[in-house]
């Protein structure tokens, strides 16, 4: 038995054999269809003395959960046998279950500095803005403009520092406005076919080809 009192465990060894007698042992396999036995079990040989060196010891206490403020701190109870040099060792609990556990708090409030108190935002002084208005152009750059107010308690107020004060205007819509379309002189026609040569050639300038083929003169300008 692995103990000499309490409970323990004792094992042996499994061979694979065609008889008892045989000296030749046989790979596992070969048994494989037949139950295998137990390896091991159970064993006591006596209950073991009582142990006078046990005792229940109490742990230090934690540190507190709160740096400042209401705090818990707590504690363990454990069973424990005191060895050489004053080392505590510990067992599992049902070891002591023959000992009165003291009746001691295993957690407890506690209470660190006091915590430094948090400023009041509200009471303060500072600056509200209005959602900004339309743009004034749609293109080609405009303004925007919004309301900035110092409010202090919902009221208006003098006390906030200007240099943090919130844009009122804002540059908006700043692209290129497109380019207007041209809109043809119902008057400027071409009066012959042969129009289209006149640019090619470079005679719109002329007096009569410019006025003659209007139409196609406009278009290559």
């Amino acid at each position: 038995c692995s103990k000499t009192c309490g409970r323990g465990v004792r094992r042996r060894e499994l061979l694979c054999k065609s008889s008892a007698a045989a000296p030749d042992t046989l790979p596992e396999s070969v048994c494989a269809s037949t139950p295998r036995p137990e390896a091991q079990e159970v064993c006591v040989l006596g209950r073991c003395p009582k142990n006078n060196r046990l005792q229940w010891v109490t742990s230090s206490w934690s540190e507190c959960s709160a740096s400042c403020g209401l705090g818990v701190r707590k504690r363990e109870m454990r069973c424990s046998e005191k060895a050489f040099q004053g080392k505590l060792i510990t067992f599992p609990e049902r070891r002591c279950r023959s000992i009165k556990k003291p009746n001691l708090d295993l957690e407890e409030t506690c209470n660190r500095r006091a915590c430094p108190a948090r400023p009041v935002y509200s009471m303060a002084a500072g600056w509200y803005s209005s959602p900004w208005q339309q743009c004034t152009v749609t293109c080609g750059g405009g303004v925007q403009t919004r309301s900035v107010h110092c409010v202090q308690q919902g009221r208006p107020s003098s006390s906030c520092l200007l240099s943090q004060k919130p844009p009122g205007l804002r540059a908006c819509n700043t692209n290129f406005c497109p380019a207007p379309e041209k809109r043809e002189d119902p008057s400027c026609v071409d009066l012959f076919s042969w129009c289209q040569l006149v640019p090619q050639h470079g005679v719109c300038n002329h007096k009569f080809y410019g006025k003659q083929c209007c139409k196609s003169c406009t278009r290559k300008s």
